[in-house]
C-alpha cells in the first residue's frame, strides 16, 4: 500500500465515527435506536446486523445510506456526500474500528416522558380544595364506585351522621359493596373491546364470553392486584390454573373481533386472517397496559415513538403459538376433560389416517363440521359416524389403570359447568419480521422480547413467552412497570374526575398528551406499586381527598349508568351477578343485519332484562340504540376514553323510548308521592316553584319528566 492510500485508510478509520456522529446517533443511538439500530459502539452495530465489517457494499449501513436500499439515510435530509460515502466505505472495508463510543448530539430528541424512571412524587396537591355540600358529595361517590344513585334512606343516614369518619364509612361502605365490580368492570370492559360477538359480516354469538366479564367483575371486586390482573390476562392458563380467575381472564385475548374461516381457505388467507387476530392482540394489549400504539410499527418503525417493526413482531412472537379454545370454568371438570379428549382426539386420528382419502379432505374432517361448507357437510355425512368415539367405545381402548384415573377424575367433577373461551398455548411457531405487515414478504425470524427503550433485556428468560411477557411488563426496575403504573392510575382518575391526568389514556407517545400534573402522576404510580398494585386503597386515597370532594364541572352519567339508574329509581333493577348475558329489547329497524346468529326481535321486557346493562348481550353487528346514542364504544377496538356528545337523539330517547315510559309507570307506583319522586330520582326534595308545577301534573308523567332532566343524567 502506497504512503498516500495508507494515510487515506488512516483518516477513514476516524471519518466513518465522525460521519455518524454527525448524521445517525440522533436516532439510532441506545436510547431510541429507530429501526432497531445503535450506532454508538461496534458492538451494538454489529448485533443489529446492519453492518458487514470489511464489506462495505454488503452492509445495509452503507446501502442504505448510498440511497441503493432502502430505507433511505438520513431520512428525509439531502443524500450524503460523494466525500462521506467514500471515507464511509473505506472505513467498514478497513473493518470498521471504534476508538470510542460515539456521543450522541446534545439537541437530540430527550427520552420520551412515560419512559423515565418513576419519580419520588407527591399526593400533596390532592389535600387542596373546598368541600361541596354532602348531599352532592354523597351522589358522586356513590356513582362514581358504584354506577348507581344512592337511595333516599343513604342520603337521609348519612346527612344525619355527624361523625368525623361519617364519610370514610361511606366510602368503605361502597368499595366493599358487589356493585362495585360491576362498575369497574364495564371501564375495563371498553378498553379490552369485549362483546359478546364475534364481528364482521358473520358476526357469530360466542356464548362462553361472558366468563371474562364475570372474572373482570371478580377482579374487582376482590381487589385483585392489577400486576396479577394483568399477568392472568396475557398467560392465566400457564400460571396458577387452580386460581378461579386464572383461564376466564385469558379471555382479553380472545374476545376481539374475528374472521370466519373455512376448512378450504387457502393457506395464504388463513395465515392473513391469523396475522390480523395477533394483530388485534398485540395492539389491544399495548395501549390497554402499555399506553402505546404498538400497532402502528407492524408495517414500519414507529414513525414518532421509539418502537422498532421488529420489536412489534418480537411481541407477536409471544402470541403466535396460542389458540382459542372452549374449556370447562370447574378446574376439576377441566382436568377431566382434557384427560379424556386428548385421548379421544388420539384415537379419533387413527380412524381418519385409516380411510383413504386424499390428505386436503383429512383436513376438512380434522376441523369442526360447517354447515356453511359443502364439502364439510358431505364428508361429514359419509364419515361422521365412523369418527365419533363414544365413550364406551373409548374406554374400550384404554387400559384398566387409565379406566381407573377416569373414574377418579369424574368423581372429582361437579358436571355441568360452563365453558370458557379461553387462550392456551399450542404448538410452537416461527414468526417472521414482515415487511409492510404483509405476511409475503417475510424478513428475519424473530424471538419473544421486549422494548428496548424499557429495558426489554435480552438475557431475561423467554422460554415461557408470555409468562415472560407479564414479567416484564410489571418489573419497574427492569421492564415496563412505570409506564404500566402509570397508565393504569391514570384510568383510574380520568373515571374518578371526568378527564385524565393524560387525557389520552390510550396513547403515552409522542402524539398524546402530555400529564398536566406530572408529579402527581407519578406519586399515584409510586403509591399504586408500593401498595401491592391493589387499587382500592388507591382510590380510597382519591375519594377521601379534599381534591375529589371539592367543586368540579358536571359529568354526564355514561350508556349504562343512565339505563341502571332509570332501572334502579323505577325499583325494577334486577341485582342478580353473574352468568350468560342477557338480550334485551330492541327495535325491529336495529336488528336488520346479514348475522349468521340473528338477535331476537320479540324480546319481551321482564325482570331478566332489568339486570345492570354490564350484563346485557353486546352483538357488534346489532348495536344497542339506548347505549349508542350515549356514546357506548362499538368494541371494534380498545376505547380508553369515550366521546360525550350532547346531542337531539339522547332528549328524543328519554322522551319516547318505550323503556322510560314504562319505567316512568312503575317508578310512579313507587313513589307515590311528588316528594318521594324527587328524592328518589334526584337525591333531594323538590323546591317550592317545582312541587307547585309538579302538582299540575299527572305522577307518571312527572316521573318520566324527571328520568329526562340534566340533573338526573349529570353528576354534579
Amino acid at each position: 500500500m502506497s504512503l498516500i492510500a495508507a494515510a487515506l485508510v488512516f483518516l477513514a478509520q476516524d471519518r466513518g465515527p465522525e460521519i455518524l456522529e454527525r448524521h445517525c446517533t440522533e436516532c439510532h443511538n441506545a436510547k431510541t435506536h429507530k429501526g432497531d439500530l445503535d450506532v454508538t459502539t461496534r458492538a451494538a452495530l454489529l448485533a443489529s446486523g446492519a453492518l458487514s465489517p470489511g464489506k462495505a457494499r454488503d452492509s445495509k449501513l452503507w446501502r442504505s445510506a448510498s440511497h441503493l436500499d432502502e430505507p433511505h439515510m438520513p431520512p428525509r435530509r439531502p443524500k450524503l456526500s460523494a466525500a462521506d460515502l467514500q471515507d464511509l466505505a473505506r472505513w467498514i472495508d478497513t473493518d470498521a474500528p471504534y476508538a470510542r463510543t460515539l456521543t450522541v448530539p446534545a439537541a437530540a430528541a430527550p427520552e420520551p416522558w412515560a419512559f423515565r424512571p418513576l419519580r419520588p412524587g407527591s399526593l400533596a396537591s390532592l389535600d387542596r380544595g373546598s368541600p361541596v355540600d354532602r348531599r352532592r358529595l354523597l351522589r358522586r361517590v356513590t356513582f362514581d364506585l358504584t354506577g348507581l344513585p344512592p337511595t333516599p334512606e343513604e342520603i337521609d343516614t348519612f346527612l344525619r351522621d355527624e361523625s368525623p369518619g361519617a364519610y370514610e364509612k361511606v366510602v368503605d361502605r361502597l368499595l366493599a359493596s358487589p356493585r362495585y365490580g360491576e362498575r369497574w368492570a364495564r371501564h375495563w370492559l371498553d378498553v379490552a373491546r369485549y362483546s359478546d360477538s364475534c364481528g364482521y359480516e358473520s358476526d357469530f354469538d360466542r356464548k362462553s364470553a361472558w366468563p371474562y366479564r364475570d372474572a373482570v367483575i371478580r377482579a374487582f371486586n376482590e381487589d385483585l392486584p392489577f400486576d396479577t390482573f394483568l399477568k392472568f390476562q396475557l398467560a392465566g392458563d400457564q400460571l396458577d390454573r387452580e386460581h378461579p380467575l386464572s383461564l376466564p381472564l385469558t379471555g382479553f385475548a380472545t374476545c376481539g373481533p374475528e374472521v370466519e374461516t373455512t376448512p378450504t381457505d387457502s393457506a395464504r388467507n388463513k395465515e392473513k386472517y391469523r396475522m390480523d387476530e395477533l394483530d388485534d392482540i398485540v395492539s389491544t394489549m399495548g395501549q390497554a397496559f402499555l399506553g402505546l400504539t404498538v400497532g402502528c410499527a407492524r408495517c414500519h418503525d414507529h414513525k414518532y415513538d421509539p418502537i422498532s417493526s421488529k420489536e412489534y413482531y418480537q411481541l407477536v412472537a409471544a402470541f403466535a403459538p396460542t389458540r382459542a379454545v372452549e374449556l370447562p370454568l370447574d378446574p376439576a371438570e377441566r382436568r377431566l376433560r382434557e384427560w379424556v379428549e386428548s385421548r379421544r382426539e388420539t384415537e379419533r386420528e387413527a380412524r381418519l389416517a385409516a380411510i383413504p382419502i386424499p390428505e386436503i379432505e383429512k383436513v376438512v374432517l380434522r376441523a369442526p363440521r360447517s354447515p356453511n361448507h359443502a364439502l364439510s357437510v358431505q364428508l361429514y355425512n359419509r364419515f361422521g359416524e365412523k369418527l365419533t368415539v363414544s365413550d364406551v367405545q373409548l374406554r374400550a381402548t384404554l387400559s384398566e389403570a387409565e379406566r381407573k384415573t377416569w373414574d377418579e377424575l369424574s368423581a372429582a367433577a361437579k358436571g355441568g359447568a360452563a365453558n370458557v373461551l379461553a387462550l392456551v398455548e399450542g404448538a410452537p411457531r416461527k414468526t417472521w419480521r414482515l415487511a409492510r405487515g404483509d405476511v409475503d414478504e417475510k424478513q428475519e425470524e424473530v424471538t419473544p422480547s421486549g422494548f428496548r427503550v424499557l429495558e426489554g433485556r435480552p438475557d431475561r428468560d423467554w422460554s415461557r413467552p408470555r409468562v415472560a411477557l407479564g414479567e416484564w411488563m410489571t418489573d419497574v426496575e427492569k421492564g415496563a412497570g412505570r409506564l404500566v403504573a402509570r397508565v393504569a392510575v391514570n384510568r383510574l382518575w380520568q373515571h374518578h374526575f371526568g378527564h385524565g391526568l393524560v387525557g389520552t389514556p390510550n396513547d403515552f407517545g409522542a402524539q398524546g398528551e402530555a400529564p398536566t400534573d406530572p408529579e402527581l402522576l407519578d406519586g399515584l404510580a409510586r403509591a399504586l406499586i408500593d401498595n401491592g398494585w391493589r387499587l382500592k386503597p388507591l382510590q380510597r386515597r382519591i375519594v377521601l381527598s379534599a381534591r375529589y370532594q371539592s367543586a368540579r364541572r358536571p359529568v354526564r352519567l355514561e350508556a349504562e349508568a343512565v339505563r341502571d339508574a332509570v332501572l334502579a329509581v323505577s325499583g325494577r333493577l334486577n341485582p342478580t351477578m353473574y352468568g350468560p348475558a342477557t338480550r334485551i329489547r330492541i327495535p325491529a329497524d336495529a336488528i336488520a343485519t346479514r348475522s349468521k346468529n340473528e338477535y331476537p326481535k320479540n324480546v319481551v321486557d321482564g325482570p331478566e332484562q332489568w339486570r345492570r346493562s354490564v350484563y346485557v348481550f353486546l352483538k357488534r353487528s346489532v348495536r344497542v340504540p339506548f347505549f349508542e346514542v350515549y356514546d357506548a364504544p362499538a368494541a371494534s377496538a380498545s376505547c380508553g376514553r369515550r366521546s360525550c356528545t350532547t346531542v337531539a337523539p339522547q332528549a328524543l330517547l328519554l322522551l319516547n323510548d318505550p323503556f322510560i315510559r314504562d319505567a316512568a309507570k312503575e317508578f310512579a307506583r313507587r313513589a307515590g308521592g311528588v316528594d318521594a319522586a324527587f328524592r328518589l330520582a334526584l337525591g333531594r326534595p323538590p323546591s317550592s316553584q317545582e312541587l307547585e308545577a309538579a302538582r299540575r301534573l299527572d305522577l307518571v308523567d312527572l316521573c318520566h319528566v324527571l328520568f329526562t332532566l340534566n340533573e338526573f343524567v349529570y353528576v354534579d
